[in-house]
């Protein structure tokens, strides 16, 4: 096997572990994703946690935290 092909797997196995192993800290209470959204759209902006993709979100917690401190 080529070290390209190594690193092409080892990369991609990498990337599987992060999106699965990610998904489940998020779900650590057994919620359902519908029940997991209904939860994160139930808090403030400014409360929620950050994640993966939400830019408009993750900017908006930025600016406050980096303002008014956490």
């Amino acid at each position: 096997m080529t070290p390209t092909a190594r690193k092409n797997i080892l990369c991609s196995m990498a990337l599987v572990a992060a999106i699965w192993f990610g998904f489940q800290a998020n779900n650590v209470h057994g919620m359902t994703r519908a029940e997991y959204r209904s939860h994160i759209r139930s808090m403030d902006i400014t409360e929620r946690p950050n994640r993966f993709g939400h830019f408009y979100g993750n900017n908006v917690r930025r600016v406050h935290h980096w303002r008014h401190g956490r």
